[in-house]
């Protein structure tokens, strides 16, 4: 792909017709009367990022320079709404935006990627008042020269972690009022006005069953409507135990209602004791996880029901009336330990902290002996199992295991009825699929009738709720980390390598691969060595035109979802699946773009057991993709600075067409790779009369173009002035002169003279060189103090030193021994351990070996590497 963008005048053509709404607003303006100027002018960096923004299939925003000006794609402003048209500040926040800009400032300011967690998005949308969350991420992005420029936010969604967990409050809240009730009414009073308290129930009713019939005991809400026509359904639920959803209609002068849910309020111990009649949260959608919450409330509501019939008894017990029977007193245990399950599960953090508060909280529910949690990470082939006082250990779904066959067969073992000493019950998310399983032991037979399995439906509901939002959070915080992981990335290859390691992680998927093009019509796919060697080597002479479906999602753009290998077969039939014989089953290829739309590269990963992708899933798949996208368009402009600098360097070279007789030297230049930097370091050699050279090192400070040309006028200007004979020690005098003192560097110069056998050593604020004499170890020739370039005002102190026949000596630049947080001292040592090591090597291999064991420098670097020849 050419690194040049398209010309200015063509680029808003290009801009609106492939950025849809966003491309058309943004580019349509005047931009001259913006912060960011005419669009025609902007920069490259900010192009590219515009550029990777409005393409992205996730909620995403640019923003750019100090104000900040906000450039939002087409799915962030849609998932605002349209009152925001206009290229803003932080107007296009919907959170606090106070903490946003502080953030920005500090990303902006050179700061990691950072994350705002759950932020709440509000709109109206076809007069429904819509409530969605999202963590967004937020990356620098650097300009033209090196520095932050601009953040990108990309969103995620995380609206279902989100209600999980305010769900789960409102059923330890509710525990917590129910508790303690003295009788019935009492119950459905306060679990009434909890329900509309919450804010979430536009109104709730409680009607309790009686010898008469259905009786309503409270009612609450702001706007009660009435009931369906004919009433509510309360017998036919009573009478059949299904809940029914009863579809909101308009009345006169009022709007519609919401959908309201007749429920069977189930009593532990017996039939249904009451229906619930209730508006469900008009904000979130009448789905699978809506309908479960409700079924959890009224067994909630049901349990507490059961602990206050046992409160009544033992109340006319305690006044001489009959003795509580034993099913009453075992309900008000139970309703009490329900309670402490839900608040507990409410407030646990992370998959493990969810299965050790049922692992020791559940028990007591159903009275059981003892009870394990097995959970399924998706896609994967074990079970992570914990509980029954037994070590975490970790069980293959395929085995004869009572909670393996519940997770394999998604159902309950053994049926219900009869007698029982253990149960099984799946758990599941809201979609149906199975996130693990409960098993449940009792010391001793019980009875496997109804009113146990509506205890044990009402524990594994919770227990599924809590694992679901920590799935979910879990998530979230991969993406976090995964995007600051890639936003230190300085190269193509450290960003491969993280892809490869922690976007898949985020996902748990196994054997990544990542295809890039190669010369011509070639495709190189990377991957870790975990890969087998022979699946590597089924993608070896990969071109463009191979039909396998990751060279398929490179060529073509498009992303391929596998369910399974029969799925594979169908759409690729009599294509060899080398993927699905190494026990991959869901597989994905995921196309990566560039900045024009052009796909660059394709990730591929899968599961070993088959893996239903939910739409959080794909969102997650759409943040991993934009988050690839960014960092391989940023790392591969800077790779495209670097290649120019590391030609500039070599045009830069020795200004000596040919080395004086009887001495060998090497010399090397490497570009520091911490963004799009043109650095200030430099070496030059000077032949001088009588077979003398002149070794010149410098650094200048700073890493951008106004260093760099700093850097050619002093390596200039000195060059000339040894050229003419200036007294060494007179050089850097005569350079302030000539130049003044508004620049700032360290220099080096070092006269090799072979016959003389010596070497005479001027240096300016610059680090010691290191001489190896033959037979001896290296050390760091030691000069007078000297002030940097630009402070030099009197004629240097010349150190002269031995350099005999097979002697070593070394002039660089600190970028080869500095490393942030360690000793500068340390550094230098090193190189002297280094430079012992390969003494006797010729003095390319001497520079090679120096650069490679010397490796991991944020700064750039210089080295001259000498040997007298004798």
């Amino acid at each position: 792909m050419s690194i040049t963008p398209p010309h200015g005048a063509r680029w808003p053509d290009i801009a609106a017709a492939t950025g849809g709404g966003a491309g058309t607003t943004i580019t349509g303006r005047d931009g001259a009367g913006t912060p960011l100027g005419p669009i025609a002018d902007w920069p490259a960096s900010l192009r590219t990022a515009f550029a990777l923004c409005r393409l992205s299939p996730a909620p995403a925003v640019l923003w750019w320079g100090d104000g900040p000006v906000a450039l939002p794609n087409d799915v962030y402003r849609d998932l605002l709404g349209p009152d925001h048209d206009a290229p803003t500040g932080v107007d296009w926040w919907p959170g606090d935006r106070d903490a946003l800009a502080a953030l920005l400032a500090g990303v902006g300011a050179g700061g990691p990627a950072a994350t705002s967690p759950d932020v709440p998005v509000r709109r109206t949308r076809d007069g429904v008042d819509e409530e969605r969350w999202f963590t967004f991420t937020h990356t620098p992005v650097t300009d033209e020269s090196g520095r932050p420029a601009g953040v990108l936010t990309v969103g995620a969604e995380t609206t279902a972690a989100v209600v999980g967990a305010r769900r789960l409050r409102l059923l330890a809240v509710l525990a917590d009022a129910l508790a303690g009730a003295a009788d019935p009414l009492e119950v459905a009073r306060r679990a009434v006005a909890t329900l509309a308290g919450a804010g979430r129930a536009p109104f709730a009713q409680l009607h309790l069953v009686t010898p008469d019939g259905p009786r309503l005991a409270a009612a609450d809400g702001a706007d009660v409507p009435p009931g369906a026509p004919g009433g509510w359904p309360l017998a036919e639920v009573l009478a059949d135990g299904v809940p029914r959803l009863v579809p909101p209609r308009a009345t006169a002068g009022r709007p519609a209602a919401p959908v309201v849910a007749v429920l069977p309020v189930p009593d532990p111990a017996a039939g249904p004791a009451a229906v619930l009649v209730a508006g469900l949260d008009p904000r979130r959608p009448v789905d699978a996880d809506h309908r479960a919450f409700a079924g959890l409330v009224a067994g909630q509501i049901g349990a507490a029901l059961a602990a206050a019939r046992a409160r009544q008894a033992d109340h006319l017990r305690s006044g001489g009336g009959p003795d509580p029977s034993r099913a009453e007193r075992r309900a008000l245990r139970r309703a009490e330990a329900l309670a402490r399950l839900a608040g507990a599960l409410s407030s646990a953090r992370g998959r493990e902290a969810v299965v050790q508060v049922l692992t020791t909280l559940a028990p007591a529910v159903v009275d059981a002996a003892a009870l394990r949690v097995a959970i399924a990470p998706p896609g994967l082939t074990v079970l992570d199992v914990a509980g029954d006082d037994t070590p975490a250990g970790r069980l293959p779904i395929d085995a004869d295991d009572p909670l393996a066959r519940a997770v394999r067969g998604d159902a309950a073992l053994p049926p219900a009825g009869g007698r029982t000493t253990g149960l099984c019950l799946p758990l599941r998310d809201g979609d149906g699929h199975a996130l693990g399983a409960l098993e449940v032991r009792w010391a001793g037979p019980v009875a496997d009738d109804e009113a146990l399995r509506n205890l044990l439906d009402t524990v594994a509901g919770l227990g599924s709720q809590a694992l679901q939002r920590a799935e979910l959070t879990g998530s979230a915080q991969a993406m976090a980390g995964f995007a600051a992981r890639l936003s230190v990335t300085r190269s193509t290859a450290e960003a491969i390598e993280v892809i490869l390691d922690a976007a898949t992680t985020a996902l748990g998927a196994e054997l990544p691969g990542l295809a890039m093009r190669g010369e011509g019509r070639r495709v190189r796919l990377w991957h870790h060595d975990d890969v087998p060697g022979t699946l590597a080597a089924t993608f070896r002479d990969l071109t463009v035109d191979d039909p396998r479906p990751i060279v398929r999602a490179l060529r073509a753009g498009e992303r391929i979802v596998l369910r399974d290998r029969a799925e594979f077969a169908a759409r690729f039939p009599g294509l060899p699946d080398p993927v699905g014989a190494h026990g991959l089953v869901t597989t994905v290829a995921l196309p990566l773009f560039g900045a024009g739309h052009r796909p660059i590269a394709a990730l591929g990963f899968g599961w070993r057991r088959e893996r239903p992708l939910r739409d959080t899933d794909l969102a997650l798949l759409d943040t991993v993709a934009d988050l690839c996208e960014q960092t391989l368009e940023r790392v591969r402009l800077a790779a495209a600075e670097h290649n120019l600098v590391t030609r500039l360097a070599g045009r830069l070279r020795s200004s000596s067409l040919t080395t004086p007789p009887g001495v060998e030297v090497a010399t090397r230049y490497r570009p520091a790779m911490s963004g799009l930097h043109l650095g200030g370091d430099w070496y030059d050699l000077v032949r001088q009369d009588g077979d003398r050279l002149a070794v010149v090192v410098g650094d200048v400070v700073g890493h951008q173009v106004e260093a760099a040309a700093d850097m050619a006028q002093l390596r200039t200007m000195l060059n000339t002035l040894i050229r003419m004979g200036v007294p060494l020690e007179e050089v850097f005098l005569r350079l302030t002169e000539l130049l003044g003192v508004g620049f700032l560097g360290t220099c080096l110069v070092v006269v090799v003279d072979p016959a003389a056998r010596t070497a005479r050593v001027a240096r300016a604020g610059h680090p010691h060189p290191v001489l190896l004499p033959v037979g001896r170890p290296p050390h760091s020739v030691q000069t007078a103090n000297a002030l940097p370039l630009g402070m030099v005002d009197r004629p240097m102190t010349v150190t002269i030193v031995p350099f005999a026949p097979g002697d070593v000596l070394v002039a660089y630049t600190d970028g080869l021994v500095e490393r942030r947080g360690r000793p500068y001292d340390e550094g230098v040592a090193a190189l002297r351990r280094s430079l012992a090591g390969v003494r006797d090597e010729p003095v390319e291999a001497i520079a090679d070996a120096l650069l490679h064991d010397l490796a991991g420098s944020e700064d750039d670097q210089a080295l001259v590497v000498l040997r007298h020849l004798g």
